[in-house]
């Protein structure tokens, strides 16, 4: 795997989300949305039984910030650009 950071990334990053809003009806209305800067790492848990497990597998993802709503929305990073672990 070659490591990249979310600046290499990031203009790919907004291009992808465009892409994907635009394929959207209306946009609730907002007035736009906002990249929030950096990577989040959702976990996978194999129960829900109270406890918190540290570590595990995970989903590399993004998020952006709706203007007007302040709404925050994920994008799983493979679903955005498939070979960004290349």
């Amino acid at each position: 795997m070659n490591p990249k950071t979310f600046n290499e990334l990031k203009t790919k990053i907004q291009n992808a989300i465009q892409q994907k809003l635009a394929q959207l009806p209306n946009n609730h209305g907002e007035a736009g949305f906002t990249l929030i800067d950096g990577f989040l790492n959702f976990p996978i848990q194999d129960k829900m039984d109270g406890s918190l497990t540290i570590g595990g597998p995970t989903v590399p993802m993004v998020a952006i910030m709706g203007n007007t709503s302040g709404r925050v929305t994920f994008f799983p990073l493979k679903a955005l650009i498939p070979d960004f672990d290349k």
